[in-house]
């Protein structure tokens, strides 16, 4: 019997670099530094009670969620620009990170209503647009999955990404602009206002930190892998279009 293989080729090395495991290592530093101070050193709201503590995951995946769509939408132009399959890694890489920080936005959403509001889900503006933002990051998975060819689904599901940018807006100022059940913003973004306690803004932006420190991690390592799978598939295309090829005589 007789089988023919490609000749063997260099491929790129498949383990993780140091720095980026000492990334990860920091990021889970962090994650626990926040914790703690979210669960045991930050008071109590003179409201809310110890409800105040999901605040501060709930906030902090919410800020990364849209930071992972901004950057989902940037790579896409990118690459509805200058056609690099590299930059389709990127936006991939952001999307997917962008759907897991929704769902986490979600489930905070809901785990705060239920003590709160006496139920899970609420037609609420604020969790509504986040519901819809977590439907178009869905889409865009879909819309990858429907086409094969690179090209084109790197141009489509870029469209796709714009769109989702756009929610954003309507997202961030649903409490301002729409009757809507979620608190108004305690730290606005744009630095008009803080109507924390000074205490609890720095238990806030150590938590947006670890969190932000996660998805640097996953999202550097996803576009390592990312860019190993693009080099594998170049390779297999030069090796079908007529690459020399060797016999194996068994």
């Amino acid at each position: 019997m007789t089988y023919r293989t490609p000749k063997a080729s260099s491929q790129p090395a498949l383990r993780q670099p140091l720095w980026l495991r000492l990334l990860g290592l920091a990021a889970l530093a962090l994650l626990g530094v926040g914790v703690t101070l979210a669960l045991f050193v930050s008071p109590a709201d003179v409201n809310q009670g110890n409800l105040i503590r999901i605040m501060y995951a709930h906030v902090s995946v919410a800020w990364i969620s849209f930071l992972a769509v901004f950057l989902t939408a940037v790579f896409g132009c990118l690459f509805l620009w200058q056609g690099r399959r590299v930059h389709d890694v990127w936006a991939v890489a952001n999307a997917e990170l962008a759907l897991v920080f929704a769902a986490l936005t979600l489930v905070g959403g809901m785990t705060y209503s239920r003590p709160t509001l006496n139920t899970w889900w609420t037609w609420d503006a604020k969790l509504t647009l986040t519901a819809l933002m977590f439907a178009l990051l869905v889409g865009y998975f879909i819309v990858r999955g429907l086409i094969d060819d690179p090209e084109r689904r790197g141009r489509v599901s870029a469209v796709v990404s714009i769109i989702v940018l756009a929610s954003l807006p309507f997202n961030y100022l649903a409490a301002e602009w729409f009757r809507t059940l979620h608190p108004a913003k305690s730290l606005a973004l744009d630095g008009s206002g803080v109507t924390m306690d000074s205490s609890m803004v720095q238990v806030l932006l150590v938590n947006v930190a670890a969190a932000a420190l996660l998805y640097l991690y996953f999202m550097l390592e996803r576009v390592r892998l990312g860019r190993l799978e693009a080099n594998l598939d170049e390779a297999q295309d030069t090796r079908s279009a007529g690459a020399p090829q060797e016999v194996i005589h068994v």
